[in-house]
């Protein structure tokens, strides 16, 4: 726990600093400043892992990637120091006291929880091992042929590594994940004025589902999974941009970085790409204005953060977005064969619907869906059918929005709204026709109902009796979610982990030899951990590019 305190004050310090000066560069012509101390390391935290990504490109992300990160906050604090010291100053008088305490003892239990719990079972299979391979390598030709999981390549993965402590401590720390899990605990905070202003506010709703996978991720928090990295980023992303419509803000600026964001986010999980059609209205905003430059610079922006993982992507793998192989554009000697990719993407479908027979991956939705939806817990049976409920509501929504051509809806621009709920939909309906395992959605689930009947309680009963409705509701679900977290928090209190976090898991392995090099193959072919490197899941019929595994990785040619 006190390992991970200490991580989150780096993270935070860098992280905010970087983000202050990049928002400054970003909003100088404009002169916009309606920007918090959330939004600077949500902004400084993009940057540095696209800086992790780059780095790996050429090096292992360890002990030098810190010492160049360090020195430029340092020169940034020493230039900008007094700007910094005037905007906290300002963010501290308008949290006040109870506000600050109220983050002081937040970051206690979400160190708590990051620093025992569950890890993750795709940590111990692959996610640990990807990790290493950034720390000490970056990247490596045809990792995947090693192990066909590290073409999945998360960019989360290479911020784990740059914070993860190699070249700095002497084992791992992983508390990247609980970090993002405390920005969105903080950024729920105005949930807790609602009697004060005595208003329901659609953002409300969002605060309250990002509440509801707080709690439910809560006892995982210690893995480093890539699922919980996007949808806490996606919560993040959305509150704020919830945020802005309801005060009405018109200028493209914000919302523009925010659909960064959201290609940022789409780079730690590939599925997150649904939700870039948000950027629709940014793009309308300036396309009426005719600001030709600043759409190119977006667009050159956006490119900029996803050209390093589309790199890594294809020295991994040979292809752009391992494991679709509908772009082959890569002739190199450590390309996976396209059988085996998708083979592989038919595994990922099919495992998520519950089918379990790739030669069955064209089943139709009216048999696949109902054997699928009979197979989930029944918390989350009902949040599929609350969805689904969500899209045809949704659908009318956007109808009858489009057809009244009224200038307010749910407290914002009807415009932008119909943006967000069709964007809502088409999340969901990508999820489920897609790869539908709940832990790899739960955003989505979540995200459209709340967005569909948030809104028609905000048109008509944001005030009088359906605020105190609301009110008495809202109390009952804290008090149940409250009662939930109490448990597990009693759950894990006699692990001894109030320094040290729990570490990464060990288990039995086996060795073969690849042109002299070692590699570890799990005895029951599953988890392996951090510790036995490299590994691969069995026998690999490899061998190395050159005289090292700088080098990396292929198929015999011999």
């Amino acid at each position: 726990m006190g390992t991970v305190l200490l991580q989150w004050c780096y993270i935070a310090v860098t992280a905010f600093v970087t983000g202050f000066f990049t928002l400054r560069l970003l909003t100088k012509k404009s002169g916009y400043q309606g920007w918090d101390a959330v939004s600077c390391m949500l902004a400084g935290l993009l940057v540095q892992n696209v800086y992790a990504q780059y780095f790996s490109l050429f090096a292992g992300v360890g002990l030098w990637a810190n010492v160049w990160m360090a020195a430029f906050v340092g020169a940034v604090t020493v230039g900008q120091g007094r700007k910094m010291a005037a905007f906290l100053g300002g963010q501290k008088r308008r949290a006040g006291r109870r506000r600050l305490l109220a983050w002081g003892l937040l970051a206690l239990l979400f160190a708590y929880g990051s620093s025992r719990g569950y890890m993750h079972y795709d940590t111990g299979l692959y996610h640990a091992q990807s990790i290493r391979w950034i720390e000490e390598y970056g990247v490596v030709p045809g990792l995947a042929n090693l192990h066909s999981r590290f073409g999945y390549n998360s960019a989360a993965f290479a911020l784990c590594a740059l914070f993860g402590g190699a070249g700095l401590s002497g084992y791992p720390i992983h508390g990247v994940q609980g970090f993002f899990a405390l920005l969105c605990a903080v950024k729920c905070m105005p949930l807790f004025s609602l009697p004060k202003r005595k208003q329901v506010r659609l953002s409300d709703f969002l605060y309250i589902g990002c509440i509801f996978y707080l709690v439910a991720v809560f006892r995982e928090l210690v893995a480093p999974a890539s699922d919980y990295f996007a949808m806490l980023l996606l919560f993040l992303v959305l509150m704020r941009w919830v945020e802005l419509l309801e005060s009405g803000e018109k200028e493209s600026l914000p919302y523009a970085l925010l659909s960064l964001c959201l290609v940022y986010a789409a780079t730690v999980k590939l599925s997150a790409a649904a939700l870039l059609a948000l950027a629709l209205w940014p793009a309308w905003q300036l396309v009426t204005k005719r600001k030709w430059g600043q759409i190119a610079g977006y667009l050159a922006l956006g490119a900029g953060i996803a050209f390093p993982y589309l790199a890594r992507n294809v020295l991994i793998s040979g292809w752009l977005f391992y494991p679709f192989t509908f772009l082959d554009i890569f002739p190199v000697d450590w390309k996976i064969a396209k059988g085996y990719a998708d083979s592989d993407a038919a595994e990922i479908q099919v495992y998520a619907k519950e089918i379990f027979d790739v030669y069955q991956k064209n089943k139709p939705f009216s048999e696949w869906f109902p054997n699928w939806l009979m197979a989930q817990g029944l918390l989350d049976r009902l949040l599929v059918v609350w969805g689904w409920v969500s899209v045809f509501a949704g659908i009318g929504e956007i109808t009858i929005g489009a057809v009244k051509k009224e200038r307010k809806t749910a407290g914002m621009d009807t415009g932008a709204f119909l943006v967000l709920e069709a964007t809502a939909v088409l999340g969901f309906l990508v999820w489920q026709f897609g790869a539908p395992l709940v832990r790899y959605g739960y955003f989505y689930v979540l995200f459209l109902p709340l967005v569909t009947f948030g809104a028609v309680y905000v048109q008509f009963w944001a005030r009088g009796k359906g605020f105190w409705g609301f009110l008495v509701i809202l109390v009952a679900f804290l008090l149940y979610r409250g009662y939930n977290l109490c448990n597990m928090v009693l759950e894990f209190c006699g692990q001894p982990y109030y320094w040290h976090q729990q570490d990464y898991g060990t288990y039995p392995a086996e060795t073969y030899e690849v042109d002299g090099v070692t590699v570890y193959v799990p005895t029951d072919r599953g988890q392996i951990g951090y510790d036995k490197f490299p590994s691969s899941p069995i026998v690999q019929d490899i061998e190395l590019r050159g005289d090292t595994l700088r080098f990396g990785f292929r198929k015999k040619t011999g």
